[in-house]
């Protein structure tokens, strides 16, 4: 049988890669003496179908296997439960793959989890609206839950390890997803939720856009790394790693943005040279010439 480089759920793996001591698993092995296997498992910026998002991105760059989880909109709340991390972990040990990428919980701080923090609030600056988000613990409930996926695939054990991400200082507040003819099939089913997110919930609060995009560099890039990734690093030190995407200067320029929260397909190709050098670094020495 001959293998994909691209699986999209878990049925598939399970037929490519057989028993253990099946014919299939013998060819799934020896195809990843020096390539490797990584699952990807997150929202919109790893599953969007309007274009080539980061995880496309990412992998097309690697040669390899993958499996793709998740999809758009979902929650770290909706997707890392007990049981469901608990099964992922079993199936990505009893299948070997090396590496779990993430890209789960910047939905979490968006849409009506937002909006309750805010709910009957006047005008106030960005500071203190990000204080606001601070006491209604927001961040802890994301943390939470990457304890529990973490605690799940560190189970796994050898070399296994996860790679996640940070977001990119937002730029274009108030921007809803462009569709074209070229993506607009692919949109239908979204086109209720093109966006904007972020700029409906804190117009009555702040005061301008340029206001709303300090805000949310607060929320989505520094408050999500120091309060989720930065912690779950240091809970999970020798399994869990993540980039870092708050510095790059290419985000500065409109081109890079597809939407308020999302790049384009140009921008993702962007980040994903950063993802990739730490799925690199993350991935067993044999394996690391597969990654570029």
């Amino acid at each position: 049988m001959q293998l994909q480089r691209i699986y999209t759920d878990w049925n598939a793996v399970r037929h490519a890669t057989g028993t253990p001591s099946s014919r299939q698993r013998r060819a799934w092995r020896d195809a990843l003496r020096t390539r490797p296997a990584i699952a990807y498992w997150g929202d919109s910026w790893f599953s969007t179908p309007l274009y080539k998002n980061l995880y496309w991105n990412s992998f097309v760059r690697i040669d390899g296997m993958s499996l793709r989880l998740g999809g758009p909109g979902l929650t770290a709340e909706k997707m890392c439960t007990p049981a469901r991390c608990r099964d992922h972990a079993e199936r990505l040990r009893a299948r070997e793959f090396d590496l779990l990428c993430l890209s789960i919980g910047g939905n979490d701080g968006l849409g009506p989890r937002l909006a309750a923090v805010f709910d009957h609030a006047g005008r106030m600056r960005a500071e203190d609206a990000f204080a606001a988000v601070l006491a209604a613990r927001l961040f802890d409930g994301i943390h939470e839950r990457y304890a529990i996926l973490l605690e799940a695939m560190a189970r796994i054990g050898g070399g296994f390890r996860v790679v996640g991400h940070g977001y990119a200082p937002p730029l274009r507040i108030g921007d809803p997803g462009r569709t074209s003819i070229k993506n607009l099939g692919l949109a239908a089913p979204l086109i209720g939720n093109v966006g904007p997110w972020l700029w409906p919930t804190m117009r009555p609060v702040l005061t301008s856009k340029a206001e709303v995009a300090r805000f949310a560099r607060m929320l989505l890039v520094a408050g999500f790394r120091d309060r989720v990734l930065a912690p779950s690093k240091a809970d999970f030190p020798s399994l869990f790693s993540y980039a870092d995407f708050s510095q790059l200067a290419e985000t500065a320029d409109p081109a890079f943005w597809y939407d308020e929260i999302h790049p384009t397909e140009a921008g993702f190709a962007i980040l994903a040279t950063g993802y990739n050098a730490m799925i690199r670094a993350a991935l067993p020495a044999a394996k690391r010439a597969a990654v570029s």
